[in-house]
């Protein structure tokens, strides 16, 4: 009999992704806080309010799963300075939430942090790197983490960065902003001092179903094979859409005045993962190849 498991934040551009790549192996009921008018119907869809306990216990109930991949997150970083209540309800209660609800159960626990736990003054970080988050955002995900790592139940905590990929639900993307932007030909700032390994949701899908088949356990870090700034990332965008990187203007991220601090130096060290899994990690024209040819997973 296949695995059932449980995904919370189903609709967003990491839940299409692994829900693509996750259907074919395992039996999936797929969740979120409202469902999306048009849905590929690849597997059982419900909603779920993760800071609801209530309706926590019941859909475990319900469904039984094997695994809950919990994936629903509140993302915005500047919005989690200005409504940290909401932040933290999210990421830390709805976390708390489903890990209350599991205990006594025979399943395991995978959540889905970030590298922004991290301060960005010196990385890219290892698994083992202290955390220390210069932001709310990240310091709910931290949060998170902490809920799980001390809970009863088996977990899995894979931190990733600079997401994207396809998405049939969610515009909130910065490939789909510097696409879009260029497309329509609109000069753009993009800062030229932060750094990270821009993670293609469709390779991330691939390592969540590899730790689930080889029932792996522990933190995890997963990110693209290369190392470069959001300018460099936007640049290689430009080129593989085909569109003008003349449009482009590097800035430094102070110029922006967000309300958010963000971690500069950032970025994850993936070789844990690669030998753990034995997974190939990708560059990022081939995974912007991928996205741009509409490869989900």
């Amino acid at each position: 009999m296949a695995k059932k498991i449980l995904i919370t934040g189903a609709f967003g551009q990491l839940g299409e992704a692994v829900v693509w790549e996750l259907q074919p192996h395992f039996e999936l009921m797929a969740t979120g806080d409202h469902l999306p008018e048009k849905y590929l119907h690849l597997c059982e869809v419900d909603s779920i309010d993760v800071t609801d306990r209530k309706q926590c216990n019941q859909i475990i109930n319900s469904f039984q799963p094997n695994v809950i991949l919990h994936l629903a997150s509140y993302t915005n970083v500047d919005g989690s300075e200005t409504n940290k209540e909401l932040a933290w309800n999210v990421n830390v209660k709805g976390t708390e939430n489903l890990i209350i609800s599991a205990k006594g159960r025979n399943l395991k626990f995978i959540y889905i942090s970030s590298d922004y736990i991290f301060d960005g003054e010196n990385g890219p970080y290892a698994e083992d790197s202290h955390p220390s988050p210069v932001n709310y955002y990240g310091r709910s995900k931290l949060g998170g983490e902490n809920v799980v790592r001390g809970g009863t139940v088996p977990w899995i905590i894979f931190r990733t960065n600079v997401l994207y990929g396809v998405a049939s639900h969610t515009k909130a993307s910065f490939v789909n902003w510097v696409v879009e932007s260029l497309k329509a030909r609109k000069s753009i700032r993009v800062v030229s001092d932060q750094w990270g390994n821009p993670t293609w949701t469709g390779g991330l899908a691939e390592a969540i179903k590899m730790a689930v088949i080889l029932d792996i356990q522990g933190i995890f870090n997963y990110g693209g094979a290369e190392f470069l700034t959001r300018y460099e990332f936007a640049q290689k965008i430009a080129k593989v859409y085909d569109l003008d990187a003349n449009l482009i203007t590097a800035i430094s991220t102070d110029k922006l005045n967000q309300p958010a601090k963000r971690p500069l130096k950032s970025g994850l060290k993936t070789e844990k993962i690669e030998e753990t899994l034995g997974l190939r990690l990708y560059g990022v024209e081939y995974c912007l190849r991928k996205v741009k040819e509409g490869v989900v997973a």
